[in-house]
């Protein structure tokens, strides 16, 4: 609480200071400017204790995009109104409607914001440490704090850019009252997110240091952990901020590669308190009577259920009633068979689904589970599909059959004969059903470089 009051005395200083024009010759030690409190070593360390919480909590948000995304990427399905989950998953897709007044401009507004707030915390934590040369008690801190701060960074803007058609490329190295600083691409902002994750790495592998249990809790964070954590964040946003299947192919695969080689060898999962940290994506995504399980996601476990529910709306038209049969054992220990739906039918029942989500069952009991964010999965699935675009094939399978695909899902492992064709299919159907319902927006960003939203879907929003 005490973080979140200092966090909230600058934020109103900024206002105070970005709103006023003149300058007064007496100091008031009462309301100090943002320079003079972050320069608390302490302060500094306190910030910079929220800098991924803030960032994780607001992709994770019931009113961000998170949801959205989910519903637009036929990942997900469900027909309320909420958090523009059916207005972003309507057949034919509709518009992105950017008026202020529309009623669910909340939903890009917030997350937009809440990224450069991300950015802005974490500019200030790194300008104080490495303009101002703030120093905390031990270099191993001073350092910890400013891997952070980096991270931070490369949050910020990668997020954005992830999301959004431009945004602005600001660190501590610009001053925003006097600089001019013009939008940017999205591919701008990933190339200034990957520049900062580089600068994460290069801190980690020259420092040792142990971050607070509550700065990412669940697990003891090291220097090596935070590197390995950065390079996959890396591998992740060169390859998820691509917007067709063109822009796909020309990234450089090479460097994935190397960052995914580089990368987490754990799961990415902070553990929830349902105070501080929670995920209200993970929630509704799975709660009954909420999001449910899109049919194209089942037609990919079993080929004879169709992808999308009847038109009829009649589960006796679909084979087996809608229970669905896989040789993948995870049809049965991740996802659940629902004999009926709570969807409103006059909304379309393309929104019907025969399944839910029952992975995260026991979070939705304690509400204190870890929430994954980014599996190891995930790292190994870039890795698998970096070496298969640069042509190691054999490498690619390797992985594939030593991961997820045979230890959880019990099928066959892929043929050393597999056509090129047939390993990429083979990791899409493993990114599919092993990594459901984890980071942000990862089911859209990864079939959009592949072209295959669906006709009308946009590839990101626009600056609210």
């Amino acid at each position: 609480m005490k973080n979140k009051n200092l966090i909230y005395g600058i934020v109103i200083s900024f206002l105070f200071v970005f709103s006023g024009c003149q300058k007064l010759d007496v100091a008031n030690l009462n309301n100090p400017d943002s320079a003079t409190v972050l320069a608390n070593p302490n302060d500094l360390a306190g910030l910079a204790g929220g800098v991924v919480n803030g960032w994780f909590q607001k992709s994770q948000e019931y009113d961000g995009l998170a949801l959205t995304l989910w519903v637009g990427s036929d990942h997900g399905t469900c027909s309320w109104g909420n958090a523009a989950m059916r207005d972003f998953s309507n057949e034919p897709r509709n518009a992105w409607n950017n008026d202020a007044a529309y009623s669910y401009a909340n939903v890009s507004r917030t997350y937009y914001l809440a990224m450069n707030s991300t950015l802005s915390l974490s500019n200030q934590i790194i300008n104080q440490i490495v303009v101002n040369g703030a120093q905390l008690t031990t270099p191993a801190e001073t350092a910890a704090v400013e891997a952070i701060g980096r991270f931070g960074q490369a949050l910020g803007m990668g997020y954005v850019g992830l999301v959004f058609d431009k945004g602005f490329v600001v660190d501590e190295t610009m001053d925003v009252q006097i600089d001019e600083i013009p939008a940017v691409p999205y591919t701008e902002l990933r190339d200034a997110a990957i520049a900062k994750l580089d600068q994460v790495i290069a801190i980690c592998n020259a420092n040792t240091f142990t971050l607070p249990a509550h700065w990412i809790p669940g697990m003891t964070w090291t220097n090596v952990h935070l590197g390995k954590l950065a390079n996959s964040m890396a591998a992740r946003l060169l390859v998820y901020t691509s917007r067709n299947a063109a822009e796909n192919a020309a990234i450089d695969w090479a460097k994935v590669k190397t960052y995914a080689q580089n990368g987490i060898d754990f799961d990415f999962a902070p553990l929830a308190d349902d105070v501080t940290w929670y995920s209200l994506y993970q929630t509704y995504s799975v709660y009954s009577g909420w999001g449910q399980v899109d049919m194209r996601v089942i037609h990919m476990m079993d080929p004879n259920m169709p992808d999308y529910f009847p038109a009829s709306g009649s589960y006796a038209d679909l084979p087996n009633n809608g229970v669905a049969t896989s040789a993948d054992a995870r049809l049965l220990s991740d996802f659940q068979y629902k004999s009926s739906c709570p969807f409103r039918p006059e909304r379309g029942y393309y929104h019907f689904s025969s399944y839910r989500y029952k992975r995260l069952d026991q979070y939705l009991t304690t509400w204190t589970e870890p929430m994954p964010e980014m599996r190891k999965a995930e790292n190994d699935l870039l890795l698998a599909e970096a070496k298969l675009m640069t042509t190691d094939k054999a490498g690619a399978i390797a992985i594939l059959n030593a991961g997820t695909r045979v230890s959880r899902g019990g099928l066959a492992p892929v043929a050393t004969t597999a056509t090129t064709a047939q390993v990429a299919d083979a990791i899409t159907y493993e990114r599919t059903i092993e990594l459901y319902i984890t980071g942000f927006g990862i089911p859209f960003f990864d079939i959009r470089r592949a072209d295959m939203l669906q006709k009308g879907t946009p590839l990101h929003f626009p600056i609210p």
